[in-house]
């Protein structure tokens, strides 16, 4: 057995009530992320900043296609989407 390939991603957690759902995007990869009061972003994870506290949220730092920064806490996501480019 050989190694083919080795990629870096995120693992985001999407929690409904007692349901959940993990899916799994690439370090690399252009998404979409929807919030709670209906506006969407579109970029590429900068950075992730975990919390420190298992209830903390994480922090996201999102750089889109103008190269401005955005700094997005957890909690007022509703959804990541992973694009095609």
């Amino acid at each position: 057995m050989k190694i083919t390939d080795i990629q870096t991603c995120y693992r985001i957690t999407l929690e409904n009530g007692g349901y959940g759902m993990e899916t799994y995007i690439g370090a690399d990869s252009k998404i979409r992320i929807s919030f709670d009061n209906g506006s969407t972003l579109t970029g590429y994870i900068e950075r992730v900043e975990h919390g420190t506290y298992p209830d903390e949220n994480g922090t996201l730092i999102i750089r889109v296609e103008s190269g401005e920064l955005y700094i997005l806490v957890g909690n007022g996501i509703t959804d990541i989407e992973e694009l095609s480019e």
